[in-house]
């Protein structure tokens, strides 16, 4: 040896010759031809959406967010089941991909780089990284079908995915060791797993060892080739598709809006006739088409959903992949000529998405109709999802819901706003799930009997319990000053409807009142003008009405002066916060929680220890600790009692379980599955406290229910 500034080994050892090298970059070329026909198509697919501008621009910062999520993995290695094996794979397939792209430099390109310490730094890299990987796969496989976690399903595709990558690197052993062998590289010692298949080779001859070497790096070659040109049809396609939808991740809009519809009432104006939500694949942005192919069937949506842990027919995964499925069934069989192809390229592909892609990803002809199926036992324990999606391809103007999917499934959800925060690919279910349900309610009159009578409610006298002249009733007795039009307040307190004719929830505006009068600070209340802000209708996908709550609102709210809106109700906190700069409304919106905090920190509030020695767990509200990040607030508030003891549920803060009540739930029984609310008043039973707290005067009437039915 001259020192490592020598070292380096002969690039296409033993396969170099020249007919040999023809053919192996001419089938890199179809391989490549074929993958890129498939990757631009999918790319054309997504692009013929809707336009949705709140997701473009600020390509910088969307590069710099795309860069740290895909070097840290941060979101993916959130779920510390999958963390270990996914960052085997994850730098395993880094490592060998740079490794490969070194080779390629140095050998096609003449950038002579693959030599020296740098060589040798590479290969002790490759080995020990494509050992790492090699033991993500038998970690990755233990989960998939030892362990089998609900989350998962397990078809072709996954199976395929995970032993392609072992083949791939097993031959890559293999063919180190046998050119180890025969060459009696010097510096075998920097490659020590081809090292020891070099010794394993000690019964063959140099002749028969380069005889197997050939055959072997044909299969690897056909093996690496197969994998690339069926990319787009294969689930490796996350790489690219969950990377793109990574880095447009980020929206103007706070995440406690949902995606705008723009002011209905200016565009019935306008003489058009707009459809409203999503009715068909034709009315979804390309934003969320390619949210559909970002999908990674992890299941953490639906691990998390309350909806699917009750036994209701949703699972924010299925749902997903089913509108997905339906998508690359209409395509295929459509089979629309590309802009950018020939005709060849898109029968092509069709063909690839029918004969792989469909089978491995279970989906299945549909003899009795021009589409195809996808329900079966093997997407979840819960047997309610089995048959929830109807038929996928038939037609591009087939309605998501009730021509694909099941209308329930849509109406299943909490809105809780679990899923979106769980996926580590930034796909957005709610809103999917609302843009179906403002389909259904708008285009079409369709939404649950249980819920009309709320909404009749909401449009006739502004609240869904009772008259408008009795909406003060709760304030009987307390000092309330009531704002009027041109009046200046610190603090507009916020009421809401609950609170305000909910005899129990009464209790929380009489306490808030009485607090802030003990705080000495100035505050006031609209009195009758105040009504519902509308979200139990936004969220039901009756926006007509919200919009026509809001505006209402809006008006009285913009004749009045005050420093800070407070709110007890987390919706109405949201929807006033979030929703209502849409139409031109802002102030400083606080939770109540956030108000005491600062009062009993500035001394304005004095606290008497607790002399029972109870203790107290704390159920975070969805719209508050999800929606709006406020989880510490009101542990604030708790801690600063003396004495009490605060223990917490195992599912809390933002990874708490939704009550059940959100997305209108609290306004209609489905009677499908178990009650959420009673899981939850479990889960907060197992911690031994006595006492369950809140933020939300919902969550407060669905644990109180749960502690009934659970005793």
């Amino acid at each position: 040896m001259n020192g490592t500034a020598s070292a380096s080994r002969e690039i296409l050892w033993n396969v170099s010759s020249l007919h040999t090298v023809i053919l192996m970059y001419s089938l890199l070329l179809l391989a490549g031809a074929v993958a890129m026909t498939g990757i631009i198509r999918r790319i054309e697919l997504w692009s013929g959406g809707k336009s949705a501008p709140e997701f473009e621009g600020d390509l910088l910062r969307r590069s710099i967010r795309l860069a740290e999520r895909l070097i840290s993995q941060r979101l993916t290695n959130r779920d510390r089941s999958a963390a270990q094996f996914h960052t085997l794979l994850y730098l395993g397939f880094v490592v060998l991909t740079f490794t490969t792209t070194m080779v390629m430099l140095d050998h096609d390109f003449g950038i002579r780089i693959y030599r020296g310490s740098f060589y040798l730094a590479v290969t002790v890299l490759s080995d020990l990284f494509g050992l790492g990987l090699l033991f993500g796969v038998l970690l990755a496989a233990k989960r998939r079908y030892l362990d089998r976690p609900d989350k998962i399903h397990s078809r072709l595709a996954d199976g395929i995915f995970l032993w392609w990558l072992a083949i791939l690197v097993i031959q890559g052993f293999i063919l180190e060791g046998l050119r180890i062998y025969v060459t009696r590289d010097p510096w075998a010692a920097y490659s020590p797993v081809g090292w020891a298949v070099a010794q394993a080779c000690w019964a063959i001859t140099p002749r028969v060892a380069g005889i197997l070497h050939k055959l072997v790096w044909w299969v690897h070659t056909a093996t690496v080739f197969a994998g690339f040109a069926v990319l787009p049809y294969s689930k490796l396609f996350h790489i690219i598709a969950s990377s793109a939808n990574l880095f447009f991740r980020e929206s103007e809009r706070p995440k406690g809006t949902l995606a705008p519809v723009g002011d209905i009432e200016q565009l019935l104006e306008s003489g058009e006739e707009p459809t409203f939500g999503l009715g068909t694949l034709k009315d979804y942005s390309w934003k969320q088409l390619l949210e559909l192919d970002a999908c990674t069937s992890c299941g953490r949506c639906q691990a998390v959903c309350p909806a699917y842990t009750s036994g209701k027919p949703l699972s924010p995964k299925w749902l997903i992949l089913d509108t997905r499925n339906h998508m690359l069934a209409v395509h295929a069989q459509t089979q629309e000529p590309s802009q950018h192809l020939p005709k060849l390229a898109s029968q092509v592909d069709a063909g690839l998405l029918t004969s792989v892609f469909f089978p491995q990803a279970g989906i299945r002809k549909d003899e009795t109709t021009p589409g195809w199926k996808g329900s079966g036992a093997f997407r979840g324990d819960n047997a309610a999802i089995h048959d929830t999606v109807r038929a996928l391809g038939v037609s591009p103007d087939a309605r998501i819901a009730g021509e694909v999917i099941d209308p329930m499934t849509f109406w299943s959800c909490t809105t809780c706003r679990a899923c979106v925060e769980a996926c580590p690919v930034g796909i957005n279910h709610v809103d999917h799930i609302v843009g179906n349900r403002r389909n259904m309610v708008l285009m079409h009159g369709e939404i649950p009997s249980e819920a009309t009578a709320t909404l009749r409610a909401l449009e006739t006298r502004g609240n869904p319990y009772g008259s408008p002249s009795d909406r003060m009733n709760w304030a009987a007795g307390l000092n309330v000053p009531i704002i009027k039009p041109g009046d200046t307040v610190d603090y507009l307190y916020w009421v809401g409807c609950v609170s305000a004719y909910d005899q129990k929830k009464q209790k929380i505006a009489r306490s808030i009142v009485t607090l802030l009068n003990e705080a000495g600070v100035s505050f006031g209340v609209l009195g009758n003008d105040e009504w519902c802000t509308g979200d139990p209708a936004r969220r039901l996908g009756e926006e007509n009405l919200y919009q026509t709550l809001a505006k209402r609102n809006i008006e009285i709210l913009k004749n009045i002066k005050c420093s800070f809106m407070v709110a007890n109700c987390p919706h109405c906190f949201n929807t006033i916060k979030n929703e209502y700069p849409e139409f031109g409304f802002t102030t400083k919106m606080l939770h109540h929680s956030q108000l005491l905090s600062q009062l009993v920190a500035d001394g304005k509030i004095p606290l008497k220890p607790r002399t029972d020695g109870r203790s107290v767990t704390f159920h975070d509200p969805c719209y508050l600790g999800r929606y709006n990040d406020e989880v510490d607030a009101p542990r604030s508030v708790l801690r600063s009692i003396p004495s009490l003891k605060i223990l917490e549920m195992e599912r809390s803060k933002e990874k708490g379980l939704c009550c059940g009540a959100g997305g209108g739930h609290f306004w209609m029984d489905l009677k499908k599955g178990e009650r959420v609310n009673v899981i939850r008043t479990q889960e907060a039973a197992d911690t031994g406290a006595s006492i369950i707290a809140t933020g939300c005067p919902f969550c407060h009437q669905m644990m109180d229910d749960g502690t009934k039915l659970t005793n």
